[in-house]
């Protein structure tokens, strides 16, 4: 399937994925904007017709000001739909999963029964958007273990990671004293 990628081959032969999820491009809706107004500015600048003569010289200047600046806007756009396609997140049945990378991966798992912590963030916009970031923390790491940014549903997805932690500590047998 071209939607999970990579996240299919890491699976155990008994494992199925709940829940496969990107970053948002809502989320990223102000980056978007101001790189596209950059753009369009950009692009009229570059393209503009020629003024009189005795303004010659820095009509040159300002066309390479805006070359300039309409390379970094088709960069920093790229940038973004970069993140989102790199990113890969999914719930299992047996833990969570993060795949980074296209040309290279970057990955990690951690079971349900291992984590001690699940933090969430959410900015106003995020708020607005539905969107927000959890992190995962586990014992013996100082860093998150995992972090899902900039998702859409992050209640739900926080939810749905304690559930799983709440349903493996059911299942895990006591320890005899």
């Amino acid at each position: 399937m071209f939607n999970l990628l990579n996240i299919n081959e890491h699976l155990d032969s008994n494992e199925t994925v709940l829940e496969f999820f990107r970053p948002s491009r809502l989320a990223y809706l102000f980056q978007y904007l101001l790189h596209i107004i950059i753009f369009i500015a950009a692009v009229i600048f570059t393209f503009y017709g020629q003024p009189s003569s005795n303004l010659f010289i820095l009509w040159k200047f300002i066309n390479l000001i805006s070359e300039i600046v309409l390379v970094y806007a088709i960069i920093m756009i790229l940038r973004l739909e970069y993140r989102i396609w790199s990113r890969r997140y999914a719930l299992t049945n047996e833990r969570m999963l993060y795949s980074r990378g296209i040309f290279s991966e970057v990955f990690k798992s951690v079971p349900y029964y291992k984590v001690t912590d699940i933090g969430f963030f959410q900015t106003l916009w995020d708020k607005i958007a539905n969107t927000g970031t959890v992190t995962i923390d586990t014992a013996g790491t100082d860093e998150y273990e995992i972090r899902y940014r900039k998702i859409k549903r992050p209640l739900e997805i926080k939810k749905m990671i304690n559930d799983r932690q709440n349903l493996t500590r059911t299942k895990t047998p006591k320890s005899k004293k």
